[in-house]
């Protein structure tokens, strides 16, 4: 146990170390894409472009803190969030991630309820899991993301015991693909 410790303080240190070194990279790019996205000589498409290197830097940056979190530099931040506004700010780059192949499909709740969680954990999550239906699903398909607001009863805590019975917000991944074998529904869920 001893050792396996050091080799976590090891990794969290290596992950630290990366995780600043990415930190300042991301700072010069989202700085440089602020200055190029305010300059009045862009035309629409070339701004569009620039944005979209800005979000990019920003989903890094965001990925980065999670890096930080895990080397015990950096504690999450929790917000108030929607989640149909992440589903909707990352829907581009999912559809870049899982190739022309697969038709993705969103059905957001449009009444959804607002979690506190962290922004970049629920987004690293919705992208695994994407990527996880992605493999599933060689020969293309169907990839649904889901949002609702659900009920979770007294008989549904009690097969459950850290879930209290009441309203709670739903996010599902569902694709056409083979399912997830043991091993990687130990290690999502």
């Amino acid at each position: 146990q001893l050792r396996q410790s050091q080799k976590m303080e090891a990794v969290g240190r290596l992950a630290g170390g990366v995780a600043h070194d990415f930190n300042n990279l991301l700072t010069a790019m989202l700085g440089y894409s602020e200055m190029l996205i305010a300059d009045p000589g862009l035309n629409d498409s070339q701004r569009k472009y620039i944005e979209e290197i800005k979000k990019a830097s920003e989903r890094a940056a965001s990925l980065t803190q999670q890096l930080l979190a895990f080397s015990r530099k950096q504690i999450l931040k929790p917000k108030i969030l929607n989640i149909n506004t992440l589903v909707t700010d990352i829907k581009k780059m999912l559809h870049r991630l899982i190739g022309e192949d697969i038709h993705l499909i969103s059905i957001l709740d449009s009444k959804l309820g607002v979690i506190k969680a962290d922004p970049g954990q629920i987004e690293q999550i919705i992208m695994n899991l994407v990527v996880n239906a992605r493999d599933a699903m060689p020969k293309g398909g169907k990839l649904t993301i889901e949002t609702q607001n659900v009920y979770l009863d007294e008989e549904y805590s009690k097969a459950h015991a850290d879930v209290q019975p009441g309203w709670y917000v739903m996010l599902a991944v569902s694709d056409t693909g083979h399912g997830m074998d043991e091993e990687t529904k130990e290690a999502y869920f």
